[in-house]
């Protein structure tokens, strides 16, 4: 009897764990398939579920499954409405990056992302513009300002979105301000304020615009420029560090410590990981002294 119930629970424990092996299988599977699967929307409303793209002239091809194998059906780009490509790590990956203040590894990141989308740039639903993007501004942090002025003009000749291609000349802001470019600074700045409807744009269009007045020691216009971003648009995460940061030396330079150092805190405990909380440890130092 009890060699029955014995061999009875060794069954059920086996038939358990193949069933969560089964699960894990399973759900590996549907994983990869929901990373690696493309959706191609053609304009005549088809939808075309691809395990793989790659272009040739003005043709896309797409790989698609045929019965237990796979071929290749091409399409004219003029014949597509939009590919739905799986976002690439890689752009919050390099995004992380930057805002540790790691310009160089942020780079490395993101060119696997450029280079598989450099393709498809022209085509909708590319992460090309986005990717690029992210590479002006590590490009910036590095003053290697030549090069993103390069990159930048790419993406305004091929974007189609006004949006996207502002937001590629606000990344060469701050390489002008250092260049003492004041003036073409403060038009990609104003041009950006007066005509987006994008928080994130207009976020990072103040903060600029309060760097270019910080660097022209306009210390009382650069705090009402940086103070925009924590006041109107506070969920825009990218662009809170340096206007934190930018309206604490602003204070500083006001004479008002009590407000820089109480700023610089909040910098601190809020976003402890970027590259302005180091920053700002030191901003403290020096107020300190």
């Amino acid at each position: 009897m009890k060699s029955e119930v014995r061999d009875r629970k060794s069954e059920i424990r086996s038939r358990t764990v193949l069933l969560l092996v089964l699960i894990l299988v399973f759900l590996i599977g549907n994983s990869a398939r929901g990373q690696t699967t493309t959706t191609i929307l053609l304009t005549t409303g088809q939808q075309i579920d691809a395990l793989g793209v790659r272009r040739e002239g003005d043709m896309i091809l797409a790989k698609v499954q045929v019965g237990t194998g796979s071929g290749e059906v091409g399409y004219h780009i003029p014949q597509i409405a939009k590919i739905e490509f799986p976002e690439p790590r890689g752009l919050k990956e390099a995004s992380d990056l930057l805002s540790r203040g790691e310009p160089d590894k942020a780079i490395a990141e993101i060119n696997q992302v450029v280079a598989f989308y450099e393709p498809f740039k022209d085509v909708p639903g590319a992460w090309w513009a986005q990717a690029a993007l992210i590479k002006v501004s590590a490009l910036s942090a590095l003053q290697r300002d030549a090069e993103a002025e390069s990159l930048a003009g790419q993406i305004e000749k091929i974007v189609a979105d006004p949006e996207t291609a502002r937001a590629a000349r606000l990344r060469l802001a701050a390489g002008l301000i250092r260049k003492d470019e004041f003036e073409k600074a403060a038009n990609i700045c104003d041009s950006a304020i007066k005509q987006s409807t994008r928080p994130d744009i207009l976020a990072d269009a103040w903060t600029k615009k309060g760097d270019l007045l910080f660097a022209e020691k306009k210390w009382d216009e650069a705090l009402i420029a940086y103070l925009h971003v924590p006041i109107f648009f506070p969920d825009e995460k990218i662009s809170l560090p340096p206007a934190l940061l930018g309206s604490a030396r602003s204070y500083s330079r006001l004479d008002d410590n009590e407000h820089a150092q109480k700023t610089l805190a909040e910098l601190i405990q809020t976003f402890p990981k970027s590259a302005e909380a180091t920053a700002a440890q030191a901003e403290i130092q020096k107020i300190r002294q």
